[in-house]
């Protein structure tokens, strides 16, 4: 089968919407499948074209409409002979393949809605965007159960991403903290460091942080760690934090792919929410109460790091938990959960 996705970013940018593109691709591409990606060209020292993993990668340079549409049309043999197209969130749809859609009506294009665009509340605008896209195509996977209800969108499939089983980790005496993800305020890294500080004043605990991330907070960050003398590292983005999760006890995460490969390695997971969107997005998780630390404030948090440092039992058993929800949640899953969702697999 040939399969043409559209990614609004992709290897080697990191992040976890790219990862999880890369992966069923990856997946796909060794069952034989014929798996093209159109993208942005992120960097400008990339390809325009390279083969990657038995992988077609197109990438066009930054530019607007309708220049974009002009640069798929000349391409569109791609499209032509596609057996399935599928847009990776709503604006590869809206923004690049719409016009498409009308110029073959009978190509079958899908959709994966990976997340939201932390804006609470969610823009009229927004919520119009994602509705066309699910109306206009043919079936969508959405990342995480509170799309269905702060979207409204009806799901042909549920799904939290996938993780890979990893080798055992080195480390048998772990200690501290690592945070991974983005340093922006969605992310609740603010609330994180906050929360360390309020740990040493109060419990005179200082805690060890890894930070694996980059972002427009970092100066801010760095002045809190210096002013309260706080144990906190800042790697910036890391292509591969699993030595600093291997040294870590605890995992501060933000997003469901950090989250499993937090759990699969048998960390426990610290996870913050600042609006009611994000505490769906944690909440609405499978069994997340028995599996995680979920907190809406920096004093919350503050409190429950102390406790789970000192209440082993307990967080041996949200560390069982949560190993045994995410071992199952591998990539082959998900790369089948594709496969049904275009008809090729019961």
């Amino acid at each position: 089968m040939k399969i043409l996705m559209f990614a609004p970013l992709f290897h080697p940018h990191i992040g976890g919407v790219d990862k999880h593109i890369k992966r069923i691709s990856e997946v796909l591409a060794r069952r034989g499948h014929e798996v093209s990606i159109i993208t942005i060209k992120h960097d400008k020292s990339l390809p325009d074209f390279e083969e990657l993993n038995k992988m077609k990668v197109y990438r066009f340079p930054k530019m607007r409409l309708p220049k974009v549409w002009l640069w798929i049309y000349k391409r569109r043999d791609l499209i032509k002979n596609a057996n399935v197209v599928h847009c990776h969130d709503f604006a590869t749809f809206i923004y690049w393949y719409l016009p498409f859609r009308f110029l073959y009506p009978l190509k079958p294009v899908f959709v994966t809605f990976h997340g939201y665009e932390g804006i609470i509340p969610i823009p009229r605008k927004i919520l119009f965007k994602r509705k066309i896209t699910e109306l206009l195509t043919k079936g969508n996977i959405c990342i995480g159960d509170y799309i269905l209800k702060w979207y409204g969108t009806k799901a042909s499939f549920v799904s939290y991403g996938g993780v890979d089983m990893p080798a055992p980790l080195s480390n048998t005496n772990p200690e501290g903290a690592v945070f991974i993800g983005r340093l922006e305020k969605d992310t609740g890294i603010m609330m994180y460091i906050d929360a360390l500080r309020i740990l040493k004043e109060k419990q005179g605990i200082n805690l060890k942080l890894d930070v694996c991330g980059d972002g427009k907070l970092r100066e801010k960050i760095q002045e809190i760690i210096k002013g309260n003398e706080l144990n906190v590292e800042l790697h910036g983005f890391v292509e591969n934090p699993l030595d600093y999760l291997d040294k870590s006890k605890f995992a501060f995460v933000s997003g469901y792919l950090a989250m499993l490969e937090a759990m699969i390695n048998k960390k426990l997971v610290f996870a913050v929410y600042e609006n009611k969107l994000k505490k769906d997005y944690l909440t609405l998780m499978p069994n997340s109460k028995n599996m995680m630390v979920i907190a809406s404030s920096p004093e919350e948090l503050a409190e429950k790091i102390a406790y789970y440092l000192n209440h082993q039992k307990e967080t041996e058993e949200k560390i069982k938990n949560a190993y045994l929800f995410s071992k199952d949640q591998t990539w082959k899953k998900v790369t089948n959960t594709y496969l049904k969702l275009w008809g090729m697999e019961k």
